[in-house]
């Protein structure tokens, strides 16, 4: 039988050439050549040495490049060794929309970023971690990204993070199902700052109350001059600005508070980075001038005010002061403009000038009443006659201009007036002549809360005549509520603390009070909905009395949100 010939059986072996310099030529071509078509991760070379040459040790698919290994650690254990190798990732990043795009790059050693074939970032050279930002104005679709590293000895990291436009205006908080920030993140999402006391419980739902760990990260614009940076952390924190590692508390640990002083000029990314082992998790960050009172500058003369000759702020103006600021103590004497040193009434205005945004403080010392208001909103009532008192606020504020008023009255007796804006969360300053039995009122002297807004409810009822509603959060959100309670004790030594809970105020099953004592937080959940005009116990207590003890109740319940009311009344510490 004889066997028919395929009519292209001549072409075959000019077929076979052409597909061997094919390949030949695939496998000549550089290497961003040959990663045209996009897939989902970047494609991981690793190589003996740190010149990324020679036969590589291992090739594979890498869904991210996010890894960070303690020394005698390896990305591909029994195939790259611990010290001296490189590694190059390759891919296709596809980009949703243009705009700038921010590419955030972290390495321990040496690290170069390429986008689109352009070197973006170059730190190829030995270092501790250090991170470098760079933000790009770019189109959208496939973007070519190559990233290159070396590992010496010691620790490794190598981290790529990319940014959308306008996603996170704040802090970018990647929320980490590990304690190592390892891996894809479980979620990411805008924090309005990191201020956070999450007790014995999680972030959030997708992630354990142990083992988690969290990143922030943002490029801030700093003025030229002196920064404290200050993180308070249960357990590890570390802190980076720029190159610099300014925190590094990296260990399980109870509470502890970390401050450094940099002198910056320019935009500088920051990154904080925290990890939870167990038991309590507290993360909280912020940065301040070194010098407190530059926090904030006035525009213009500084304080403009105007003197009335009656307690009540009633026209005609009897005449107008300027003061570069407000720190007076008059006694029983006159004001000036000729008025008794009795029965007066001023209001002040300024524009002042915000250097950095974040979070302040305004603390206001006031014989008889006060209030002040920040952009026409009212964020502190101290308007009462009373002994000399001292309140505190906490307000966040954009960076530039904002408007201030102050308005003051004078009964009778002594009169004095101080108002402070601070950068940072300060508690009030220390009340003096304390008792055996101390009571802290909320709205009086010794409370803070968070800013006011309209969440916030006052009722008539309460130990000082009225209290503060306001309906739950489920869980911690950027902007939960919270109100503290400092007490001015008069010696370390042990007290029974106590909460009042005023009649038909609260439905919540789980209000979570946390008591900041002796160096420690303790936490106590009170069914404040089980309780109608009563003093409840938190228990009994060690205290330093050196001042910054607490407690603190948020809007934290775990229970549906929305769907229970808080109450915040009075406090009461009873030495034993």
């Amino acid at each position: 039988m004889q066997v028919s010939t395929p009519r292209f059986s001549r072409l075959a072996p000019w077929a076979a050439l052409c597909a061997f310099l094919a390949v030949f030529a695939v496998l000549l071509a550089p290497h961003s050549a040959r990663a045209q078509t996009p897939y989902n991760g970047f494609w991981a070379t690793y190589f003996q040495g740190k010149t990324l040459s020679g036969k590589p040790l291992v090739s594979r698919l890498e869904p991210v490049i996010n890894w960070s290994y303690p020394p005698g650690g390896s990305p591909a254990p029994g195939v790259v060794p611990s010290t001296n190798f490189s590694t190059r990732w390759e891919g296709w990043v596809s980009l949703d929309r243009a705009g700038p795009w921010t590419f955030t790059y972290t390495s321990d050693d040496g690290g170069r970023v390429w986008l689109d074939n352009a070197l973006v970032i170059d730190m190829w050279y030995d270092h501790q971690p250090f991170t470098r930002s760079v933000t790009l104005e770019l189109t959208a679709g496939y973007h070519l990204v190559r990233v290159e590293y070396f590992q010496g000895e010691g620790s490794m990291t190598s981290q790529l993070v990319v940014t959308p436009p306008g996603m996170f205006p704040d802090w970018m908080g990647e929320y980490f199902d590990n304690p190592y920030l390892v891996g894809e993140p479980r979620y990411r999402v805008n924090d309005v700052d990191i201020n956070f006391n999450w007790g014995a419980g999680a972030p959030d739902p997708r992630l354990a109350t142990e083992n988690f760990s969290v990143r922030w990260s943002r490029v801030i614009q700093f003025a030229t001059g002196s920064y404290t940076f200050s993180a308070t952390a249960d357990d590890g924190v570390r802190v980076w600005v720029g190159d610099t590692l300014a925190i590094d508390g990296w260990m399980p640990q109870q509470p502890r508070t970390y401050t450094k002083t940099l002198y910056l000029d320019g935009s500088y990314p920051v990154r904080v980075e925290y990890f939870e082992q167990d038991g309590q998790a507290v993360m909280n960050f912020f940065y301040q001038p070194a010098n407190p009172e530059s926090a904030v500058s006035p525009l213009d003369e500084g304080w403009r005010g105007e003197l009335f000759a009656n307690a009540r702020l009633m026209p005609p103006v009897a005449c107008e002061q300027a003061a570069p600021k407000l720190a007076f103590d008059w006694g029983g004497r006159s004001p000036g403009c000729n008025l008794p040193g009795q029965l007066f009434s001023a209001r002040w205005r300024a524009t002042l000038d915000t250097l950095a945004a974040g979070f302040y403080t305004v603390r206001l010392t006031v014989d008889d009443g006060a209030r002040i208001y920040l952009d026409g909103r009212q964020i502190l009532d101290a308007w009462r006659e009373q002994p000399p008192a001292r309140y505190a606020a906490t307000v966040y504020l954009d960076a530039g201009p904002h408007e201030w008023r102050v308005e003051y009255f004078q009964g009778s007796g002594g009169a004095q007036l101080a108002v402070e804006i601070l950068a940072g969360v300060f508690a009030p300053a220390p009340q003096v002549g304390a008792t055996q039995e101390t009571i802290v009122d909320a709205q009086g002297p010794g409370w803070m809360q968070s800013a006011s807004d309209s969440a916030w409810q006052t009722v008539p009822v309460g130990q000082g005549g009225s209290a503060l509603l306001s309906k739950n959060n489920a869980f911690m959100q950027p902007l939960s509520r919270w109100g503290r309670w400092y007490p001015s004790l008069d010696a370390p030594g042990s007290y029974q603390v106590l909460v009042y809970i005023p009649p038909g105020a609260a439905t919540t099953r789980n209000a979570r009070y946390w008591i900041y004592h002796d160096g420690r937080f303790d936490s106590v959940a009170v069914a404040q909905g089980a309780y109608n005009d009563a003093w409840v116990s938190l228990g009994v207590l060690d205290f330093a009395a050196r001042g910054g003890e607490f407690v603190m109740l948020s809007d934290v319940t775990y229970e549906p949100a929305g769907s229970t009311t808080l109450v915040w009344d009075a406090v009461k510490f009873v030495a034993r």
